[in-house]
């Protein structure tokens, strides 16, 4: 492999590459980014709002409600409210929290998640609804 290919695979590769040629600042950056979860300005056990952005069902675990935290911080196990129009919501449990393949203990305001959810058909939520804290 010649120097031009060493210079065509560092600029068509847009992963970064960790080759011990880093500096601290870098591998610090680098560190943070990778345990790094957003935390809220809301103090915990106020308003909490969740707008859902699309539903699916997963054969054998549930409905699941992907979305965005407008604000506040949800739990996997906060019993929640699902608001549709003028109703007065459907009571549920949120199961587990996924953010892009992981799951996740909690997500703050700001955070794209998919909340599964307790008991809920996927006819009862729809797109811009609202899930608040109970």
């Amino acid at each position: 492999m010649g120097i031009l290919d060493n210079i065509k695979n560092m600029i068509f590769n847009r992963e970064p590459k960790d080759d011990g040629f880093m500096t601290d600042d870098e591998k610090e950056l680098r560190e943070y980014e990778q345990y790094y979860t957003p935390q809220s300005g809301v103090a915990e056990g106020t308003y909490s709002e969740f707008v859902v952005s699309d539903v699916f069902s997963i054969s054998g675990r549930g409905t699941v409600a992907v979305g965005t935290v407008t604000g506040g911080v949800f739990r996997a196990g906060d019993e929640v409210l699902i608001v549709h129009g003028n109703n007065d919501g459907i009571p549920t449990t949120i199961v587990s929290i996924e953010q892009f393949r992981k799951v996740c203990d909690s997500v703050s305001e700001g955070a794209n998640a998919g909340f599964l959810l307790k008991d809920v058909d996927r006819k009862q939520i729809s797109r811009n609804d609202i899930i608040k804290k109970k």
